[in-house]
């Protein structure tokens, strides 16, 4: 029996999302998703396994909030991006 390991890093949408660039956010996260199912596909057709790990990921928090929970907004009312790390937890 061959034994085959494969290592990807597939860029995510928390890479991106230091840019601020919601748009480009999405694209991103949509992408990593349709490459996982190709690759669960071929790893299924020739009866591999699959094993996933993750860093830390943002995409899903881009804009800045107050400890409310509300937008935080710019001079002329705008939501600001936020383009920094978060204190999120890895989990």
């Amino acid at each position: 029996m061959l034994a085959l390991h494969v290592l990807l890093n597939i860029p995510n949408g928390g890479m991106v999302r230091h840019t601020g660039y919601v748009e480009a956010t999405v694209v991103t996260c949509k992408a990593a998703k349709e490459a996982v199912k190709m690759i669960l596909y071929v790893v299924d057709q020739v009866g591999g396994i699959f094993v996933v790990t993750v860093d830390h990921d943002n995409a899903e928090d881009m804009v800045k909030m107050n400890k409310k929970g509300e937008h935080v907004l710019d001079k002329v009312g705008n939501v600001q991006i936020l383009t920094s790390h978060t204190l999120q937890q890895v989990t």
